[in-house]
């Protein structure tokens, strides 16, 4: 007998729930608030909430259907404009700063794995949050599905993953107002930004084109490369890995020929609507009372993560004299993806940097996984 009030087997109820939850959350996108906060974190911990005062089941069907085909389908929709020959002539000291970043994540999981008590499924673990830190939650799913994370610990892992992703996005905003930040790497952007503060800035909403067409090309190309990856997979006896050959095949379609999927409209948000009902799924299936013992843990490990991480990309933008402002759009892109770091530049006034702030995290999204499976793999 179900003991939440939408029972397991009452597929459409569990489906309409999913999609008010992840549409509250892109709803939470759309203020000032909700950007803070984050809609995933916001779609994630309503379900949460939801799920543990019986209203959501803890588990469904249709979550494993979200976690089966979903996860696997957002990739490529999220990744085939990632062409790899715009990044580095559009970022410049930003793709620096987001390197810089990308090596302090890797060895912030290599100190915290060697200091922390982690356990079974350590390394599965510190390899997942690596490159969450390097790509965003997506990379974290992804990873996570590759080395196959015990579901508690996984849960625990997105569940402090979001609180210190959260401190370090709010710490990053701030960051623009410590006098000693701006004398340690000067900033030309943030003191021109700031020449003009008495101007009301134009917040201009962009409206997406959802042609209905590219949206089912968009699906066909995704899915066939989900089919020819897990085949490829398959021949080759690793299955688990699938998500790499996914990766890898979108990647390359994506610069063999980017001028046709730059026409595409509609992929990416058609990704990121899938993303998030993964992300309301896991928050569904989070036993509160389960996890608090486990969770401490991993918050200790991601907070060594974010504190390497910050700790190598802000002294080592110094050494390559780069811009104070590019610096904490490239950590933001790092640590949390294009979307927030685009939101935090455009919201800053640094207008310049929103367009190098997507490149960034897009490249992150590329690497992550790679970056997130041979570290789980190389400390087991």
């Amino acid at each position: 007998m179900s003991t939440s009030l939408i029972s397991p087997d009452w597929h459409f109820a569990v489906w309409a729930s999913l999609l008010a939850v992840a549409s509250f959350g892109l709803w939470a996108e759309t203020n000032r608030l909700g950007r803070t906060l984050s809609g995933v974190v916001i779609a994630m911990g309503g379900a949460m909430i939801l799920s543990n005062i019986g209203i959501m089941p803890k588990a469904a069907p249709a979550y494993d259907v979200v976690w089966t085909y979903m996860v696997p389908m957002a990739i490529p929709m999220l990744l085939f404009k990632a062409d790899l020959r715009r990044i580095i002539p559009e970022t410049k000291g930003m793709l620096v700063a987001f390197l810089l970043g990308a090596v302090g994540t890797f060895c912030g999981a290599l100190i915290g794995f060697g200091l922390l008590p982690l356990g079974e499924g350590g390394a599965a673990i510190t390899g997942a949050m690596a490159a969450s830190y390097i790509g965003g939650s997506m990379n974290y799913a992804a990873v996570g599905e590759v080395l196959e994370i015990e579901s508690s610990l996984f849960l625990a892992g997105a569940a402090a993953d979001n609180v210190i992703g959260v401190l370090y996005m709010a710490g990053l905003a701030l960051m623009p107002a410590l006098g000693f930040l701006r004398r340690w790497l000067p900033s030309p952007i943030i003191e021109a930004a700031e020449r003009d503060v008495e101007l009301e800035i134009e917040h201009k909403v962009e409206t997406v084109n959802l042609n209905l067409l590219h949206i089912s090309l968009s699906l066909l190309l995704s899915l066939t490369i989900c089919a020819v990856s897990y085949m490829l997979a398959g021949w080759l006896d690793i299955t688990r890995f699938s998500i790499l050959f996914i990766t890898g095949i979108t990647v390359a379609v994506a610069n063999l020929f980017p001028k046709a999927m730059e026409v595409l409209e509609g992929d990416f948000e058609v990704g990121i609507l899938m993303m998030y009902l993964f992300f309301v799924t896991v928050g569904a299936s989070a036993d509160i009372a389960a996890m608090v013992d486990s969770a401490m843990i991993i918050v200790l490990l991601v907070t060594i993560i974010v504190l390497v991480h910050m700790v190598v990309v802000f002294v080592g933008s110094r050494f390559f004299k780069l811009d104070l402002a590019e610096v904490i759009i490239a950590s933001n892109a790092c640590s949390a993806g294009p979307t927030t770091a685009a939101a935090l530049a455009a919201s800053k006034g640094w207008r310049s940097l929103v367009t190098p702030a997507v490149m960034c995290g897009v490249f992150g999204y590329v690497i992550a996984n790679f970056v997130g499976v041979f570290l789980g793999g190389w400390l087991v």
